[in-house]
């Protein structure tokens, strides 16, 4: 292979998505090793790319800036795609999609701009080449991050054969010290003798959220014999004080940002949330087997979502109570595949892995 190609890889956003998308820089530094590899990632989700060592220069684009009046910030966007023009990219990847992805994409400069043939909002006009789907949505049986590659044996970047010997695996930024201390200040009172276990019951989607009583009752079964550390925003709160009901717990939704994140996950012996950043996030944090990631799967696929590695579950273990709809809002209105996880089922899987 020519290993001296300059790739643009073009994920706006969101942390999942991102962290999905990471195996195709991974992929690609390791089959085209002396490759320019860069990414071009909106300003929220810019903590994920920055000082990430798989990629060699970021581009942040003030997505949240420009939206509010793209006329009034067309100059600005101008400027911005005036030096991306000037790397002269050999391939520009369109892992996203839809048109705030293709329009930066398609103003790139690339050689060639490759994405997946079911890219929605008109985003496939731009590409020059087009990945046909090995599944089309709703995705329910083929994982992410493989479909993610796809577009690399798809344009034929990479071979299948060589894919075949691939295990998909990536990295996150390190760890600062200023923020190494911050992280041992806030889990200063942790118990070195129990585990720590890291849970993250929010997320954006009403019908990802697990069953409140089912949080509670886990929470009680385990709260004396691990460290338990409640990871979130502000606005989760709420939902966490419910699941304590003020009982002692490690609270620091709200209190970290992204790279202080990703410290407290690289703590975590065991991470446990429904399908959301914190646990594709985890995906990037193993080390040895540590931590383990249990997924709660509701409207999605866990075939499709869990966190690749031995150990990873996706629960419900047994087969749904209707198939993930994959919708933010419940058709039928009852909410019933959310309480269908057992909190003893998830209690009984820690045991196999802990010594509680």
């Amino acid at each position: 292979m020519d290993e001296k190609k300059k790739f643009l890889i073009v994920r706006l956003s969101a942390i999942g998505d991102i962290v999905h998308s990471l195996t195709v820089a991974d992929c690609l530094r390791t089959f085209y090793p002396n490759a320019r590899i860069d990414w071009l990632v909106s300003d929220k989700c810019k903590g994920l790319i920055e000082n990430n060592p798989l990629i060699d220069n970021v581009y942040v684009a003030d997505i949240s800036k420009w939206r509010k009046n793209w006329i009034f910030s067309l100059p600005e966007i101008i400027k911005f795609t005036d030096i991306l023009k000037k790397n002269r990219y050999d391939y520009a990847l369109d892992v996203q999609g839809l048109f705030k992805s293709a329009v930066i994409t398609a103003l790139s400069g690339a050689k060639e701009k490759i994405g997946m043939e079911d890219g929605r909002e008109f985003s496939t006009i731009i590409l020059d080449k087009k990945v046909k789907p090995l599944e089309r949505r709703p995705f329910k049986n083929r994982h992410i991050i493989k479909r993610n590659l796809d577009i690399l044996t798809g344009s034929n970047l990479i071979t299948k054969e060589d894919m075949a010997g691939y295990i998909p695996k990536i990295e996150l930024p390190p760890s600062s010290l200023k923020v190494v201390e911050k992280i041992n200040q806030l889990l200063k009172n942790i118990d070195e003798t129990k585990p720590v276990f890291v849970f993250a019951p929010a997320t954006m989607w009403e019908n990802k959220h697990w069953d409140l009583n089912e949080w509670q009752k886990l929470f009680k079964m385990v709260e004396n014999s691990a460290n338990i550390v409640f990871t979130g925003v502000e606005k989760d709160l709420n939902l966490i004080n419910k699941i304590t009901n003020g009982s002692n717990a490690f609270i620091l939704a709200g209190k970290t940002n992204m790279e202080e994140y990703i410290e407290v996950l690289r703590r975590a012996d065991l991470i446990l949330s429904p399908d959301s950043g914190a646990s594709h996030l985890g995906f990037g944090v193993i080390k040895n087997g540590r931590p383990k990631i249990f997924t709660l799967f509701f409207a999605t696929s866990k075939n499709v979502y869990t966190p690749l590695g031995e150990g990873n579950l996706g629960f419900p273990l047994k087969e749904p109570v209707c198939t993930p709809c994959h919708k933010r809002k419940c058709k039928k209105g009852t909410m019933e595949c959310t309480k269908y996880v057992k909190a003893e089922e998830v209690y009984n899987e820690i045991k196999k892995s802990f010594s509680l």
